[in-house]
């Protein structure tokens, strides 16, 4: 289970490199929210050192979220799957998880409303 947070720049750190002989030019990050069945996908390319990391133990892809329109919209758990895309394969599967997205806005604060009229708290009126 992956955490990760809403709003930020986030690394996973996994071993979806590990143990296999093919080469992937990018990688493909498929987040569906369970509840509300959301798909939402993202491109991760090798080449590029600021997105992709790797070494003979585990590879760091870095989740940006920070960027208009590119943040998950609902908090909770999603389905996250992550395929592979090279010169011979497409969406080759490499992982299958869960990832939790924990939002860091604080909510708003309670506000209470209290009638100025509270003499007639205590009965039921019925409608004839």
């Amino acid at each position: 289970m992956l955490y990760i947070q809403k709003g930020q720049q986030n690394t996973l750190v996994m071993n979806i490199n590990n143990n296999t002989t093919i080469s992937f030019s990018a990688y493909t990050l498929t987040f569906t929210h369970i509840m509300s069945k959301e798909v939402k996908n993202y491109t991760v390319d090798t080449a590029n050192p600021s997105e992709f990391a790797q070494n003979i133990r585990y590879c760091e892809i870095v989740l940006n979220l920070q960027d208009s329109g590119q943040d998950l919209n609902y908090e909770g758990e999603y389905q996250l799957n992550i395929y592979g895309q090279g010169a011979s394969y497409t969406d080759y599967p490499v992982f299958t998880g869960i990832a939790i997205l924990q939002g860091n806005v604080e909510a708003p604060a309670f506000t209470e409303y209290v009638s100025p009229n509270e003499v007639n708290e205590n009965y039921i009126y019925i409608q004839e």
